[in-house]
């Protein structure tokens, strides 16, 4: 008998390039009877897709490790957003893709699998509301990216934010005092209370709020102390493109203030002029070079055994 995961992946492959003008249901029976799957849209599929390949890349690029998490809003309905349950980002599949309500972070059904719903769910990551509060607050948001890279959490430990040095990094920002910096310890206990963790995790709305009302104008990325960093998008790609250079412009930027120390009457790095960052975004972040360099990102990771996109491989 054929497993319900690979009739839905061979469905899924003869339908990508068609819209249906009512959705496709499955009917089979397994061990428990008979079951039902939906499949998604056209839309859900081609951003799932992406979701994938951004997990598969982030990790690729160094961006996460085992931990860090992408998500996307559902183009179906923006009072959900989609992402994996908690697994290293490497290892995610179709079937690891998780639908959940903005409202509360709730679950509410694998996204490839629809007969899997509420509490049957996966456990999904504490951090979820880092993704939830963000799409909450900033309804023109379609993409985030939560990662705790090293050499930009070494910023935030040394209360310096972030410049963009570089145009590819223009999303960094040109604020004065860098990217907004999220600090734990300075919250107050309306939000943390004294006998809550204090573990640097954002495991509630609350904490989710609190770290989305730090992102700033001028800056698409927030500094999370002690932890790494939240990223916002116009889509999947956007914010993996934005994460991938906000980590190396911190590279740039520690070279930079490095060198501006050691030179004569030295100073730290200025960054970018406002002009400059502005444009230098606009052209950097438009469809032909953010899709120049998905184009790479995904041909590399299709190399590797340990990615399986499962939705177009």
């Amino acid at each position: 008998m054929l497993n319900i995961y690979t009739i839905l992946r061979t469905t899924m492959k003869f339908f990508s390039s068609r819209t249906l003008a009512i959705p496709l249901v499955i009917i089979w029976q397994g061990q428990f009877g008979y079951g039902q799957v939906v499949l998604p849209s056209i839309n859900v599929t081609n951003v799932a897709i992406d979701l994938l390949d951004g997990s598969h890349i982030l990790h690729f690029l160094d961006v996460v490790d085992a931990f860090g998490h992408v998500s996307a809003r559902n183009p179906d309905n923006a009072s959900q957003f989609i992402m994996s349950f908690a697994i290293a980002p490497a290892l995610a599949t179709s079937q690891s893709l998780v639908t959940y309500e903005i409202d509360n972070a709730t679950a509410v059904q694998l996204t490839f699998n629809t007969s899997v719903t509420g509490d049957a769910v996966p456990s999904g990551f504490l951090e979820r509301y880092i993704h939830s509060q963000i799409y909450k607050a900033f309804p023109n948001i379609t993409g985030v990216v939560h990662a705790h890279t090293i050499n930009v959490i070494s910023f935030a430990a040394a209360e310096i934010g972030l410049r963009a040095q570089m145009g590819s990094a223009g999303s960094t920002g040109i604020l004065t005092n860098g990217t907004p910096i999220f600090d734990f310890d300075t919250l107050p206990t309306s939000v943390l209370p004294e006998d809550a963790p204090h573990n640097l995790l954002i495991g509630n709305e609350a904490l989710g709020d609190a770290l989305a009302d730090t992102f700033q104008n001028g800056s698409e990325i927030v500094l999370m102390k002690g932890h790494g960093m939240a990223v916002r998008g116009t889509s999947v790609r956007n914010a993996v493109f934005r994460a991938f250079y906000t980590m190396q412009n911190a590279d740039v930027q520690s070279m930079a203030t490095l060198l501006g120390a050691l030179a004569l009457g030295g100073q730290p790095p200025a960054g970018l002029s406002p002009r400059v960052d502005m444009d230098a975004t606009t052209t950097f972040e438009s469809d032909s070079l953010l899709s120049r360099a998905w184009a790479l990102w995904t041909a590399q990771v299709d190399q590797l055994s340990l990615y399986d996109n499962d939705l177009r491989s």
